[in-house]
């Protein structure tokens, strides 16, 4: 076979949209990174409000629910907030493993639980009405009331099919000092009817460790997706 056969054989042959595929691979890696960084930072303005929000926590339920933002009857995003928010407390002041229980507040006309959740205390789950990406956080405010022992629980926040959302790990200093840990994630996607429970696990005594009830609780809101169905 002469030389112009070959040239005439290389024009004919087609040729690749990338002339090298890690260039190729490279450029998408570096457009996905771009993506979920910027997720990522809207995710972390979200975060910073919430977490400014909390430290105002009052004594007086009521009052949290309204300092959360999570009711506001003059807002002109109440029935926004009313719909997309979730905010329960923690039940029992007395730390153990296991399932823990939640409860919503009454406030005004309304609660603390929006209409796109629902609550079962009797399997201590909350589910989801709604497809979507959904912000997850809780803040633990925990106290030693007598000689408590060193050590760590974590709670972990689980789906139906058992699968990790959140674990929130709790640094148990071995003094008479109280301890106050925050955690969040956005999670990409959560089907209608999604049931989440939150469990603790530890290897430490946690006698004598106690919740505080007014600022211990976890809460959610919708990211995305409403108006999708």
């Amino acid at each position: 076979m002469s030389s112009t056969d070959l040239e005439s054989l290389e024009r004919a042959a087609p040729r690749p949209s990338c002339r090298r595929m890690d260039a190729c691979l490279i450029g998408s890696v570096v457009t996905l990174f771009a993506l979920v960084l910027a997720g990522f930072v809207v995710a972390v303005l979200f975060a910073r409000n919430l977490m400014s929000d909390m430290k105002q926590l009052h004594p007086s339920a009521e009052s949290s629910a309204l300092r959360l933002g999570y009711i506001r009857g003059e807002d002109s995003g109440s029935r926004y907030k009313l719909q997309n928010f979730a905010y329960l407390r923690a039940t029992k002041s007395a730390l153990k493993e296991g399932v823990m229980g939640w409860e919503h507040m009454p406030y005004a006309s309304g609660t603390t639980l929006g209409s796109l959740y629902s609550y079962d205390s009797s399997q201590q789950a909350i589910t989801v009405e709604h497809e979507g990406s959904y912000f997850l956080y809780t803040q633990l405010n925990l106290s030693c009331t007598y000689h408590c022992k060193h050590g760590s629980l974590t709670l972990t926040f689980e789906s139906q099919d058992s699968t990790n959302l959140l674990s929130c790990t709790v640094k148990l200093p071995g003094n008479n000092e109280s301890v106050v840990q925050k955690c969040w994630t956005v999670i990409p996607r959560l089907e209608k009817k999604s049931r989440l429970l939150a469990r603790i696990r530890s290897h430490t005594d946690l006698t004598n460790w106690e919740l505080d009830l007014n600022s211990s609780g976890f809460g959610m809101f919708l990211v995305d997706g409403l108006g999708t169905e």
